[in-house]
């Protein structure tokens, strides 16, 4: 048996009765914060609806909002940047009985360097564990395992307050009070919901109870959601009519209008709609490694996934075109060159590189050009941000302006400048002896057969630039074999590029009605 020395048993007779009150304590604690989550969360359930939004079956949601965003400008001297703004029309319908949900969005461009054609649809649904994508434009359906019901809705859930006060009234756990602070002048009980890889602060009104702000943190990412104006329908559901979006403390959304009603429906839930055939799976070009594609003679396409560089052999060196990379790319141009070196044996060196037009992406692989000594081929236009787009100053001798559409010393290859929506110059490279047109943000497609569909942005306008090219080249009579693309790995026949000049999405009007049916709100033309 074992024996303890005396003072040993008087200091822990002295220190268990602390030791159990300071317990007591932290218990007490923990349990009046506790209390004080679920009084939060169920008088705000209770302002929102309590046994109405409980017991609802479906849900329709409908909003009008705005979407701000940066974007490539279309005129040089403004930059390479300029803003846009769309307006977005958005329903959710929500089975919950059922596990049914439908997403449709139509989004048209009011600001941005757009063509004539100004409108997309988004059509998502998921129902018995099937999601399934609609297209408006092409009238198709395609089923997809990349739909599922939380991402079925593009996030738009996270932007109605309704929804995450049922949430969060269906699941309290892993919710902390983190004390009060105040909002235009009145009270508010922050709660904190701590996930995987997001932490979510809650902005709870003490007098209402309405949900005044929510603020998602992820990825050093910071989104936040400022509810205003809340309203009630005849079935006790509460909402917010507005809400501002803003991603890292920039305006990014603004819901200007929201109306939320419940009924049964079925027609929205139908997965497969009538007279609308069953897309095929699209197989991709992934150009996952370093690539060298002899297009014609003396005419080689080289690059990887989503930059390609067309480099033709005028003898003693080599003309090239296409830079296109982002800041993490690896294969740059110069990699590109010594790529061409290795599968043909020759170091023959870059004299000239044509630059098409004036956005950065297409600028940022510039300075490996002028460090190897090629002199830059351009518009006067765009003589500003080539030198932003390089360290120190370009002398005369670095660069030539193209005054004429042929220059015989370049093995007469022929430029044409062709301004479009996307750009007010924009310089496209013909060889007539091989029969090749080069162009960067005109035409392309990443697929193995077939084409992308024109319903996105910004592929439909893409669309229009293409016909916009294909005028061009008509009047000026060129013969063309082969389209090359910076952006494609992929090479168009003459047919293949007759067969993207077919797909088109019909007007505005036409495409509402299909994706709303006629419920759909009619947009001003």
């Amino acid at each position: 048996m074992s024996t303890h020395p005396r003072t040993s048993i008087v200091k822990t007779i002295k220190i268990t009765p602390l030791f159990l009150s300071v317990l007591l304590a932290v218990n007490c604690t923990k349990s009046a914060a506790t209390e004080s989550v679920d009084m939060t969360i169920d008088f705000a359930f209770s302002a929102y609806g309590a046994d109405a939004l409980r017991d609802t079956q479906q849900l329709k949601i409908e909003e009008q909002l705005f979407h701000y965003s940066q974007g490539q400008s279309g005129f040089a001297a403004e930059g390479a940047h300029g803003i846009q703004l769309h307006k977005l029309y958005q329903q959710l319908h929500i089975d919950f009985q059922a596990k049914t949900k439908t997403f449709k969005r139509s989004d048209q461009s009011l600001i941005g360097n757009y063509g004539l054609h100004n409108m997309t649809t988004i059509d998502r649904r998921i129902g018995g564990g099937v999601g399934t994508m609609v297209d408006h434009c092409l009238k198709t359906y395609q089923h997809t395992a990349s739909i599922n019901w939380r991402s079925v809705a593009l996030g738009m859930e996270n932007a109605v307050d309704t929804l995450l006060v049922k949430r969060l009234a269906a699941n309290k756990a892993n919710i902390t009070s983190r004390g009060t602070m105040f909002i235009q002048g009145r009270e508010h009980q922050v709660l904190t919901l701590v996930g995987k890889d997001t932490k979510k602060n809650f902005y709870f009104d003490k007098q209402s109870g309405y949900l005044s702000r929510m603020i998602n943190t992820f990825d050093n990412q910071s989104i936040r959601y400022d509810f205003l104006a809340h309203t009630r329908n005849k079935a006790g559901i509460a909402w917010a009519q507005q809400v501002l979006i803003s991603a890292n403390e920039k305006p990014d959304r603004h819901v200007t209008s929201r109306t939320i009603s419940t009924g049964r429906e079925q027609t929205s839930f139908v997965l497969n709609p009538k007279g609308y055939t069953q897309k095929s799976t699209a197989t991709f070009l992934a150009f996952s490694q370093p690539s060298v594609n002899q297009v014609a003679e003396g005419v080689y396409l080289v690059g990887q996934g989503w930059g390609f560089t067309l480099f033709f052999d005028i003898g003693s060196a080599y003309v090239s075109m296409g830079a296109w990379q982002m800041p993490n790319d690896h294969f740059t141009w110069q990699k590109r060159l010594d790529k061409l070196h290795q599968v043909t044996g020759n170091t023959k060196p870059v004299s000239h590189f044509i630059v098409t037009h004036h956005h950065d992406d297409h600028l940022m692989g510039l300075q490996e050009v002028v460090d190897h000594g090629a002199r830059l081929v351009l518009l006067p236009a765009h003589l500003a941000a080539v030198q932003d787009s390089v360290s120190g100053a370009l002398t005369s001798e670095q660069y030539i302006f193209v005054k004429e559409q042929v220059l015989p010393k370049l093995g007469h290859l022929q430029l044409i400048d062709i301004p479009s929506s996307h750009s007010e110059h924009n310089l496209v490279v013909y060889l007539p002896n091989q029969e090749v047109l080069f162009a960067e943000d005109m035409f392309g497609s990443s697929l193995k057969h077939g084409f992308h569909s024109p319903n996105s942005w910004p592929s439909r306008d893409v669309y229009y630039r293409s016909n916009v090219l294909h005028k061009r080249t008509l009047d000026l009579e060129l013969d063309i074999s082969q389209y090359v693309s910076s952006h494609h790995g992929r090479v168009l026949s003459k047919a293949e590029f007759q067969q993207l000049l077919t797909l088109a999405c019909p007007n505005n009007h036409t495409l509402q009605r299909r994706l709303f049916g006629q419920s759909a709100i009619v947009q001003p033309q």
